[in-house]
């Protein structure tokens, strides 16, 4: 599961500028959840020192929830009798 989780992570930053390149406005974190990485697991990966560090550094995983809106995709004008069809 931490590894699904962990593997498709990206920056905050850069997922909520996707969102905003695939035409989506008014767009707000509406939750933002710390996802705790036990510390058994760390350790597999990770100093103490350095899970230390982690630890104090302020970063780390966050689930979100995002808000953001679609505007209607506005049709062309129709031309004529079975342009539009």
């Amino acid at each position: 599961m931490y590894a699904g989780c962990v593997a498709g992570a990206i920056q905050q930053s850069e997922y909520l500028q996707l969102i905003k390149n695939n035409g989506f406005t008014d767009i707000t974190v509406q939750k933002s959840k710390p996802i705790a990485i036990p510390g058994d697991i760390l350790s597999r990966y990770l100093s103490q020192e350095e899970i230390s560090a982690f630890e104090q550094s302020g970063t780390g995983i966050y689930s979100i929830t995002v808000f953001a809106v679609k505007p209607a995709v506005q049709k062309a004008a129709c031309c004529g009798p079975n342009c539009c069809s």
